[in-house]
């Protein structure tokens, strides 16, 4: 990702500056404070306190990463990038094995920063400015982390509008924060007495300061304008001007803003209006604006006297207008020549566009109402360039600006953003983007390039709905159509009418015709080396194998292909999901847990909601098993918000189905009989329903209706081992012997048993029989007098007395191990620990040596990595 170096460049001081003792005392006696808060209105020189609070503390060595946001900087990638370049730029120390900072995600990149910092005998500050343009939760959560892990030589600072939505009763209570407020920003008498007397060159009496207070109440943005006037001669001349007005704070900035415009030159006059379209400012951008030859000298004239004009850079002409002039500006010349208003916003579009600012040029071209201009560049160069690395949230905040109609005739960009939409669990607004395109590109009237490939596309996207509406037999439909036109397609799309082609017999449940339509899909993709759609199919493919019941073959994959991506791709998360149901499935819980706790974190970072609604589903099971039955209740539940916008019948069964079995296991037998009503009600569909069924068995059974249960079981059985779902029919016999048993036919459940315990040596299934509880430990104890796969039930009556006295890492750590462990991860020494504990370092040694032994740990790494993933540590 390429990075506008003027965000992440301390501001040189100007001129003009004014130097405030009072605020930056209080500044420098907060030193041990984590967070220094200035909020404030606009205009009360926030970024000119940080700013000068930041020059002195770099010229006593302190590492200063400088950071102005915008409002783009709400997509996480982006904000990460730029956060790993202010660091960057600050210190070498922070450079990464990362060509590109954008490949890191955030978490990544604060994990970096939190321990290089760390590392550091040096103190280190992070300015972060006009933090109030951001409002997306994950950065906003991702900086509470952050704030909470800071290590001791690490500061934040925000300058902002609003207060940010952070922990700050948390941080007051613990005297971790210092708050600068607009209180604190206003000018007092003695501050805009010496500014008067720089600017003015004559001393005021307390009577005009009174005034002044009076009319601006120490607002920087307006003392600021008033002294611009060259005319204020003596005190009478300023006070004859004062004396006429008492109008609100940003009247009175109009007002002045007005005359300090007025007494600009013609020329001058004309350069502002023709630039202040502009986010930034630089000598070739202002020369194409305004076709002024001499825009250089023009805009170093305006530097030099300050006219609202905010320096960004040390070393080359980049400045910003100030905020409140540029609106002032923007807002004169809309009013009175609106067109040229637009024609200027369009030009900067065209400019940056020429110049790859693709997200800038995007910007202009939609301000500039332009958006044939603005759809055209998607479609042609943006689209690519912000979804490869991963700025989908950029891309997403432009749909709002475009209209049905400008979007009707726009068939390409539709499928884009229905793409888009689905991918992150929009169903609804991405089937409304699909019939847009799907409208147009019926019409034979309209004139559009590519036709035919859109509407096999089109075909392709409107089968994957279907499927994800579990429509089955439509998405069938859909797929012949576009796989009968497959070859108007460009190979990507190919391999993604394969990928859903495919998708629609996993759905039927049908392994080996799904197997060998993803092994298709598997080979086209790495024939064109897309990674996504490799790392996709490898997924269906394992998940296929987990069906089959083949652990050992759903582990090899997974292994193997996640030991060929690496961490700083995080869409390899989603074979990290099958692995974990492995390691489950075997009794690995500890790692099932961590594993899946992990594809959580990385599915959020890469927003892969689809995902996410599963794993959490998987994570439920686990903590069952654990116990946990009211965090298994939340992750339920957070399934349930996840799969919510897909509006699927397939993620509701399943969850619903999940959600029975945990009334079930809590013995909650009136609400799954609840479900299990509703459930049969519902028609069937095309989509398999193993689980759902043995859910819906299991509530028979616990119900006591034992020939519903055993029938039922038996068209599972039947109809999984026609298809190849050798896991559900392990999960069929083992119940089916439960059942049989509980009815009293011993000798049917033993045979039943047998079956199953077949299987399951076959793959090393434990669980099963575990989660079964004490009616499974009965009937494996008889299969052992009974010599029916003794050596098999014998051992899994071992592993459940191994379990009974083993205990999970959360369990055995003390506060004060997890304490250590904190600290260690924010990158403490031993003798730190020891200082901020107040033990010595041979306490600290005893306790990590505890910790090593506990987490089964090589080293201080391995150790912080294995609690973060079993949520000991947030971080």
């Amino acid at each position: 990702m390429s990075l506008l170096r003027t965000k992440i460049q301390l501001p040189p001081l100007r001129a003009q500056h004014v130097h405030r003792e009072r605020l930056l005392r209080h500044f420098l006696s907060s030193t041990q404070q984590r967070l220094t808060l200035v909020s404030a209105p606009a205009g009360f020189g926030k970024s000119s306190c940080l700013t000068e609070w930041a020059h002195q503390l770099r010229r006593a060595g302190a590492v200063i990463a400088w950071y102005a946001l915008d409002e783009r900087d709400n997509d996480p990638a982006r904000f990460g990038a730029y956060l790993l370049g202010a660091f960057q730029q600050a210190s070498g120390a922070f450079q990464t094995s990362a060509a590109d900072p954008g490949q890191l995600e955030l978490q990544e990149t604060i994990q970096h920063i939190l321990n290089t910092a760390a590392d550091l005998d040096t103190q280190c500050v992070l300015i972060l400015d006009d933090y109030h343009v951001i409002t997306e939760p994950q950065i906003h959560n991702a900086l509470g982390i952050m704030t909470e892990y800071l290590p001791k030589n690490l500061r934040l600072a925000i300058g902002t509008r609003a207060d940010p939505p952070l922990q700050l009763a948390r941080l007051r209570t613990h005297g971790a924060i210092t708050e600068v407020r607009m209180a604190d920003l206003r000018f007092d008498h003695a501050e805009t007495a010496d500014w008067l007397q720089a600017m003015l060159g004559w001393i005021p009496s307390e009577r005009l300061l009174k005034q002044l207070d009076g009319l601006t109440e120490g607002w920087a943005a307006a003392l600021a304008l008033i002294l611009m006037n060259q005319s204020l001669t003596d005190e009478q001349t300023l006070e004859n001007q004062l004396v006429r007005y008492s109008l609100t704070q940003r009247h009175i900035f109009d007002y002045f803003a007005q005359e300090v415009f007025e007494r600009q030159s013609e020329p001058f006059k004309a350069f502002l209006l023709d630039t202040c379209a502009l986010d930034w400012l630089n000598p070739e951008l202002c020369a194409a604006l305004t076709g002024r030859a001499d825009a250089p000298l023009v805009l170093s004239q305006l530097a030099a006297d300050s006219l609202f004009i905010v320096p960004l850079s040390e070393t080359e002409p980049l400045y910003r207008y100030h905020h409140l002039f540029e609106q002032f500006l923007r807002q004169r010349l809309d009013l009175t020549d609106h067109e040229h208003y637009l024609r200027q916003h369009h030009r900067a579009a065209e400019w940056h566009a020429a110049h790859d600012h693709l997200a800038e040029a995007v910007q202009h071209g939609l301000a500039a109402h332009d958006f044939d201009f603005a759809a055209q560049l998607i479609e042609a160069r943006a689209w690519e360039a912000l979804t490869s690395r991963g700025e989908i949230t950029t891309i997403m905040s432009w749909l709002p600006r475009f209209t049905d109609e400008i979007l009707k005739r726009r068939p390409r960009l539709c499928l884009y953003f229905s793409r888009a939409l689905y991918l992150g669990g929009d169903i609804e607004r991405s089937e409304h983007y699909l019939r847009l395109a799907a409208e147009t590109l019926s019409d034979a009237e309209s004139a559009i390039p590519n036709r035919q490939a859109l509407q096999t596309i089109a075909f392709n996207y409107q089968a994957t709905l279907a499927a994800y509406r579990g429509e089955i037999e439509a998405g069938q439909r859909w797929i012949e159509q576009a796989n009968a036109l497959r070859e108007t397609v460009e190979a990507l799309d190919r391999v993604r009418i394969a990928n859903t082609h495919a998708f629609l017999h996993y759905l039927v449940g049908s392994v080996p015709t799904a197997r060998r339509a993803y092994e298709d899909a598997l080979k086209q993709a790495e024939q064109i080396q897309h990674h996504y759609l490799m790392l996709d199919a490898h997924y269906y493919l394992a998940q296929i194998d987990l069906l089959a019941g083949e652990f050992g073959a759903v582990e090899a994959r997974c292994q193997a292909v996640l030991a060929r991506y690496s961490l700083q791709t995080p869409q390899r998360c989603i074979l990290m999901l099958p692995l974990a149901v492995v390691q489950y499935q075997r009794n690995r819980i500890v790692e099932a847990e961590a594993t899946l706790r992990d594809t959580i974190t990385l599915a959020r970072r890469a927003t892969i909601p689809d995902l996410l609604w599963f794993a959490h589903l998987n994570l439920a099971e686990v903590l069952l098993a654990r116990g946990e039955f009211g965090e298994a209740e939340a992750n339920v539940a957070q399934a349930q918000r996840y799969a919510r916008g897909y509006r699927s019948p397939l993620m509701t069964s399943l969850i619903g189905a999940a959600a029975a079995h945990l009334d079930l296991r809590l013995g909650r037998i009136e609400a799954a009989l609840e479900w299990a009503a509703a459930y049969q009600a519902v028609p069937e569909s095309g989509f398999h329903r193993d689980y759902q069924d043995l859910t819906l068995a299991r509530i028979w059974w616990a119900h006591g209706a034992y020939d519903q249960a055993l029938a039922l079981l038996k068209q599972i059985g039947d109809g999984a081992q026609a298809h190849g779902r050798t896991g559900s029919v392990l999960s069929a016999k083992l119940l089916q012997a439960l059942v049989e048993s509980a009815a009293g036919t011993v000798n049917a459940a033993l045979s039943s048993l047998e079956h199953a315990l077949t299987l399951a040596k076959q793959n090393g299934a434990v669980r099963p029989f575990l989660d079964a509880g004490q009616p499974a430990l009965k009937l494996l104890r008889l299969a052992v007098e009974r010599h029916v796969n003794a050596d098999y039930a014998a051992a899994l009556l071992d592993e459940t007395a191994r379990m009974e006295t083993a205990q999970h890492p959360a369990d055995t750590l003390t506060e004060r191990e997890v304490e250590v462990l904190e600290l260690i991860a924010a990158g403490a020494s031993n003798q730190a620990i020891a200082e901020a504990l107040v033990v010595s370092v041979g306490t600290v040694k005893s306790h990590i040596h505890h910790i090593m032994n506990k987490l089964d740990a090589q080293n201080r790494t391995e150790a912080v990595s294995k609690a973060r993933s079993l949520h000991i540590l947030k971080i």
